[in-house]
């Protein structure tokens, strides 16, 4: 015996059922995606409402300890690091930005109206934590090196810091990067002693 319906009828049918599915679609998808939203907004509420105590215990979970920081094989400690913010915040912050943000902390990397780039960020949008200790304390000795058609001159600090004190602001500096960032700049700086030694 044959099928009751004729291929029109299933062409029919199929075709009038499809517009039912997706449509079953579309609402799954709404669903879905007000549920995200709503566990979203719930959650961003919550961080607003407790940010400082997020970030307080985020710091007391990771705190930037003399473990973490090191300059040439050299840990640091809480003392050492209040003292290197404080030259941070008298001789740094001026031009880096008292939170390492940088001169133009919302467009840190597009020259302004003279086409000089600012005085880059130091804390973990920047890019400090690219260099080895070494050139961190070149840096802060001897003044910026670059281009001053295109950067503005870091002036030296040589005669202004001792050894000591420039070990410290840099140490501080350290503290504004995540811990990703300072393991791959002590690498990268082990990396390079380890070259130069040989």
């Amino acid at each position: 015996m044959g099928c009751p319906h004729t291929v029109d009828d299933r062409w029919r049918i199929s075709c009038c059922g499809l517009p039912l599915v997706f449509t079953m679609c579309i609402c799954s998808i709404v669903v879905l995606v007000a549920a995200a939203r709503s566990t979203s907004d719930g959650q961003q509420t919550q961080a607003v409402d407790g940010s400082s105590s997020q970030a307080q215990s985020a710091q007391e979970q990771h705190p930037p300890g003399d473990a973490q920081i090191q300059i040439l094989g050299r840990r640091f400690n809480e003392s050492e690091f209040a003292q290197g913010q404080a030259i941070y915040t008298q001789y740094c912050a001026a031009c880096h930005g008292i939170d390492g943000q940088g001169q133009f902390p919302t467009a840190p990397l597009e020259p302004d109206a003279t086409g000089r780039i600012g005085a880059p960020p130091h804390n973990e949008t920047g890019h400090s934590w690219h260099h080895s200790d070494v050139l961190l304390i070149r840096y802060v000795t001897e003044g910026g090196f670059s281009d001053l058609t295109r950067f503005y001159a870091m002036p030296p600090f040589g005669d202004v810091l001792t050894d000591e004190q420039i070990l410290f602001v840099i140490a501080y500096i350290k503290t504004m990067w995540t811990d990703q960032q300072r393991a791959s700049q002590q690498q990268l700086t082990e990396e390079e002693q380890s070259r130069f030694a040989d």
